[in-house]
């Protein structure tokens, strides 16, 4: 398997757990696949065979130049692909249970869930801006 299919598979495996998380929440296939964990889990489980298959010579994180040395290994640089795809879905996951116990539409969470999935921080920085206008006390997760 090439890192190239393995980027489609694992994306097009997290697409679903996203549509399904933003538009069939309260589905019996959702509850049970997504938002119990198991989508994020399986994708961690890709980040960590990718990782012990592939990743050789060490990890340095200290320097931004021993980063950009780190990425430019394809197979380095999808399972951080991976590792964005789990965490944000995994974040997407907490969106959506933390709107259930505060009341907040589903019309507003998807946009939120949106920004989740292309930009990460910015979709949790936004949900936590409507969970607190909704009336949560603090920055939770």
């Amino acid at each position: 398997m090439t890192p190239e299919l393995t980027f489609k598979l694992a994306s097009n495996f997290a697409i679903v757990g996203w549509l399904l998380l933003a538009g069939l929440p309260n589905a019996r296939v959702t509850k049970l696949l997504v938002r119990n964990g198991v989508w994020p889990l399986i994708l961690s489980g890709l980040y960590l065979l990718i990782l012990v298959l592939h990743a050789r010579g060490g990890f340095d994180f200290g320097s931004l130049e021993g980063v950009t040395k780190l990425f430019s290994n394809p197979w380095v640089l999808l399972a951080g692909w991976v590792h964005y795809l789990a965490f944000d879905l995994f974040v997407g996951i907490w969106e959506t249970k933390e709107a259930e116990v505060l009341g907040i539409s589903r019309w507003i969470l998807i946009p939120c869930l949106f920004f989740t999935l292309m930009f990460g921080p910015i979709g949790y920085l936004l949900f936590q801006i409507v969970r607190w206008r909704k009336g949560g006390s603090h920055a939770s997760i």
